[in-house]
């Protein structure tokens, strides 16, 4: 059956979380620079917070913390790996500036409007699937200027479910009048977006800008999802 659903992720795979978390998260630095060591400059902090974020949103999606815990302590364990001790209070206020921030960024990963606007004049139906919260990736997806290609937006808080598990495949499918047979999922995370896809019965492409190469299931470049699809 010829493919009709596309299924992406978001972030790091069409909105460029690590670029534009960077602008953000150096606001926040230069908001609160009393707080950091004479040796600690912004570069160091950033390294820093991306490293603990991304291992956070790991655990979270293999059910090792909840969601709750990632946004009240992140700041806290980003801060204590630079030995600066906060309460969290002071972390869960650091938490909500950067939330405030970020959906206001506008940065894509590379060719990801030109690619979106391609697959539409191709009759694609496209749709999100997303651990995030529906209010935060609707303004994500306005401020980088691609909310209008999109028919379904599933995100956890409104699927009940989060990726990897299954059920929020299938609410997404259910919710796109889509087939296992004529869908397939795209996104950069091999748990998440890629083994939870399959063990709900879609293909899956990964998009890693890592790779080096192309095919069929792999792409380094999303341009390249118009010559597989």
């Amino acid at each position: 059956m010829k493919i009709r659903h596309l299924f992406f992720d978001l972030d790091h795979t069409l909105w460029d979380f690590e670029k534009n978390s960077e602008i953000c998260i150096r606001q926040i630095y230069e908001q609160h620079k009393g707080i950091f060591p004479d040796n600690v400059d912004f570069d160091f902090f950033f390294q820093k917070f991306s490293t603990i974020n991304s291992a956070m949103w790991n655990q979270l999606d293999l059910s090792l913390i909840t969601h709750d815990y990632l946004r009240t302590f992140r700041f806290q364990k980003v801060l204590q790996a630079i030995e600066i001790e906060i309460d969290e209070r002071f972390s869960l206020e650091l938490n909500q500036v950067l939330l405030d921030l970020l959906p206001h960024q506008h940065h894509l990963m590379d060719d990801a409007f030109d690619t979106l606007e391609v697959l539409a004049a191709r009759d694609y139906k496209m749709h999100i699937i997303s651990n995030g919260y529906q209010d935060i990736q609707i303004k994500k997806m306005k401020s980088g200027g691609i909310y209008h290609f999109f028919d379904q937006i599933i995100t956890n808080d409104i699927a009940g479910a989060r990726k990897p598990e299954k059920a929020i495949f299938d609410f997404a499918l259910d919710r796109a009048n889509a087939d296992i047979e004529n869908s397939i999922m795209i996104g950069d995370n091999l748990i998440a977006d890629i083994e939870g896809a399959r063990n709900a019965g879609l293909r899956t492409i990964y998009f890693n800008p890592e790779l080096g190469g192309n095919d069929s299931e792999n792409i380094s470049e999303l341009k390249y999802l118009l010559e597989i699809l």
